[in-house]
């Protein structure tokens, strides 16, 4: 039977059958049959119910209704419903899980749904979002004091259902799933121990609710982006533990049968977000992710995957079914790591004795030199597989290339260091021994090779321009942690310094913390100065010429070729200092630098991963900030697995009126607004009028504020075509925190 013919069946036979009447499912959803409801604090509710350890759960009654609450306690725990079990769930059709809490005190709440094995967290108040001391990497804990609306609210989801799902458990890539949509799915409210998740009261939920979706496609979200003439923005996330959903070799064990199906569910989900380029990871930690690297050589060159072709059934599946997305493809370049490849001779070594630039033994097995003419031609043979050979498929707005550690290290290859002693160094020859011995010489050394990246990275661009991509932009990330670069020492931002003084101190875990104030943190670009550093190192390691730092400096004049400023906790895009660093004549990009929260359910759920956004309009408002203090052109995503977003409606909001904004210079306009929290940022588009970005960068609402017009003429909502009214060139708003409000003036009829 035909997919699509399938499930056009499965939902009428859903709609004949155990559906009961559609109801609001609150924005931007609007009516949709209910399928299945759990009423969580009732302790009768009849659905299969887990939790770990026994009695991890108690029921509460919490702003006048009943919840299922998880106390914080000295070890990860969990209480999850198995939902739509009978209720004739199809697979590939759309659905909406939504979760009602209490925003009564500050909570950090993790749910993952294993109908499309996507593992998410929210947080209100000043719980801290990510945990405060993670497994593998610093997360940079900020507490914040978000306000609380002291009301039930509701978490949302859109999803397509997966084909077959795993049982509590969750498998790392292939593995057991052995349950079906007859059997419903489980859907886990987890929470990592007490000490990780401090300022938190412990997840709360009174009802899950699972809602049908007949017409998916009316809630596509239509964009208004500028004019064809104009430049445009991008917005764009990639996925680093997702898509062990579809790599089993036996497609009867994959989540999704049809592993091209599942990459159409997440371009769906873009649509249904509003974001507007399509990113793949095509190497990750140098590794290939499912292209066909045969005309070079296969596994001589590249190892194949089992998937070969994966990449190019992609490009053809967005064009096909009519996804209008420019693509971005993704790499962790390490020189090519084959039997026989470039990667593997690791070209690379560090400037010390020991053979290894990092104690992560299993990233140090290929790396690139990027001084190397060979590593030019090796990384363009991948770009000419991955991009050229498809330019018929697809819009391709570039590349977007990031450092892994040891990846493309600093080299003091004897290759490297021939070329230095030619290039820089009057043909003189420095050993690895005259480079530690001697600063001044070291520092050369250091100038000359960050000289010889941007070059690198300067001639990537070219090539794509050179071949059929004449507007083609290279984004970099030098930036190779998940959480981004941390604070010195293990420092905790907050708003609220003597309150989590002595919360800290009450662990353990966290005496070590030292309490930084949120305000001196941004007036001082702590965040700015650690992006600029070497990265931290110890003992015999080399993590500064393993990751070396970025240095933006060097690319201010360059177009086409940017530098991402990393991002995510409010501390980080306080600065207009910091944005201005990283800005280029071709604008600035900023990349949201999530942290996985690897691990943190110590294997009580399975395999952990899992994002955390901030509730309700909050979700937005880092973001919000950046185009205030920074407007970014490029917005991207690094997600821990599957992203989704809990908040949609404000989401889809921001996608919309960013990307109906141009591409083009901006400037503040001082005293536009009568609020100092509300930003004007003014983009003159010459012949097609002048933009505005209105944004509220504080924590309320903003009632009744009034912004002036630089100049006279018809003002409308650059994102819908509606006009707005305006007396005496002033408009009057209403501004929820974070929102932006893109804002076109054109010259009256």
């Amino acid at each position: 039977m035909n997919r699509s013919l399938g499930l056009f069946l499965g939902v009428v036979l859903l709609l004949m059958g155990s559906l009961t009447a559609a109801e609001d499912a609150g924005e931007p959803f609007g009516d949709l049959p209910l399928v299945d409801e759990v009423r969580c604090g009732d302790p009768a509710d009849p659905h299969l119910f887990a939790e770990q350890p026994e009695g991890a759960s108690v029921i509460q009654t919490l702003l006048g209704r009943a919840c299922r609450v998880l106390p914080p306690r000295g070890e990860s725990c969990f209480f999850a419903y198995r939902i739509g079990a009978g209720k004739g769930l199809q697979p590939g059709a759309t659905y909406v899980l939504t979760l009602d809490y209490p925003e009564d005190r500050p909570r950090s709440v993790f749910v993952e749904n294993r109908g499309c094995e996507t593992n998410l967290g929210f947080a209100t108040g000043a719980a801290v979002s990510d945990v405060v001391h993670a497994r593998y990497v610093h997360l940079n804990p900020e507490s914040v004091q978000y306000p609380l609306s002291g009301q039930y609210e509701t978490w949302r989801t859109l999803f397509t259902l997966h084909d077959r799902f795993p049982d509590l458990q969750q498998p790392r890539g292939e593995g057991p799933r052995p349950l079906l949509p007859a059997d419903g799915f489980w859907v886990i409210i987890s929470q990592p121990q007490g000490s990780k998740v401090l300022g938190s009261a412990g997840a709360a939920v009174s009802r899950l609710r699972l809602y049908a979706v007949p017409d998916p496609d009316r809630l596509a979200l239509k964009l208004n982006p500028p004019p064809d003439e104009l430049p445009r923005r991008h917005l764009f996330w990639r996925e680093e533990m997702s898509d062990g959903v579809v790599q089993s070799r036996d497609p009867a064990q994959r989540g999704v049968t049809d592993e091209i199906a599942w990459f159409e569910h997440r371009a769906r989900l873009m649509r249904f977000l509003g974001v507007n380029t399509f990113c793949q990871d095509l190497l990750e930690f140098g590794h290939n992710q499912g292209w066909d690297s045969e005309p070079y050589g296969g596994s001589n060159w590249v190892n194949q995957t089992p998937h070969p072709q994966r990449w190019e059934q992609i490009l053809t599946m967005l064009r096909d079914r009519g996804f209008d997305f420019d693509v971005l493809p993704y790499y962790e370049y390490a020189g090519s790591i084959g039997q026989q490849s470039l990667g593997i001779q690791r070209r690379c070594r560090p400037l010390g004795k020991t053979g290894s630039y990092t104690h992560v033994s299993w990233s140090e097995i290929a790396n690139a030199d990027i001084t190397d003419p060979e590593t030019l031609d090796d990384l363009k043979k991948v770009l000419e597989l991955t991009i050229l050979r498809h330019r018929d498929k697809a819009r391709f707005l570039g590349a977007w290339l990031r450092t892994r550690p040891s990846a493309m290290p600093m080299s003091f290859g004897d290759g490297a260091l021939l070329r230095f002693a030619v290039e820089a160094n009057d043909r003189r020859v420095a050993t690895r021994e005259d480079l530690q011995a001697d600063e001044t010489l070291r520092q050369r050394y250091y100038e000359w090779w960050f000289g010889k990246r941007r070059d690198f990275l300067v001639a990537v661009r070219d090539y794509l321009r050179a071949n059929g991509l004449p507007e083609a932009v290279v984004l970099f990330t030098a930036e190779a942690s998940e959480g981004g670069p941390p604070l010195p020492g293990r420092q905790f931002v907050t708003d609220d310094p003597q309150t989590w003084q002595e919360a800290l101190a009450a662990h353990d875990e966290t005496r070590g913390f030292t309490v930084a104030p949120f305000d001196q943190v941004v007036s001082e670009n702590a965040h700015l100065r650690m992006v600029l550093a070497p990265p931290f190192t110890w003992g015999e390691w080399e993590w500064q010429h393993s990751v070396p730092q970025a240095d933006p400096q060097r690319y201010r004049d360059s177009e086409g070729v940017l530098l991402t400023y990393p991002c995510n906790r409010l501390y980080t895009v306080g600065s207009p200092e910091a944005f201005e660093a990283f800005r280029t004549r071709g604008g600035l990009a900023i990349v949201h630098h999530y942290g996985l929260n690897e691990g943190e359910m110590d294997e009580k759920t399975g395999y952990f991963a899992a994002d955390v956004e901030r509730a309700g309009p909050y979700c937005l408002l880092a973001e919000a900030r950046a185009v205030a203090y920074g407007d970014p052109r490029y917005i991207g995503f690094l997600a821990s697995n599957a992203l989704n977003r809990g908040f949609p409606q404000y989401f889809r909001a921001f996608a919309a009126n960013f990307l109906a904004l141009p591409a083009l210079p901006s400037r503040v306009l001082t005293g536009a607004a009568s609020d100092p929290e509300v930003v004007v940022r003014e983009m003159a588009a010459g012949g097609r009028g002048t933009y505005l970005a209105v944004v509220n960068t504080g924590m309320v609402t903003k009632a009744g504020v009034a912004v002036t017009l630089p100049q006279a003429g018809r003002a409308t909502a650059a994102a819908t075509g509606e006009t707005l009214a305006a007396r005496d060139r002033r408009l009057v708003l209403d501004l929820y925190p974070g929102q932006l409000l893109a804002i076109r003036i054109t010259p009256e009829p």
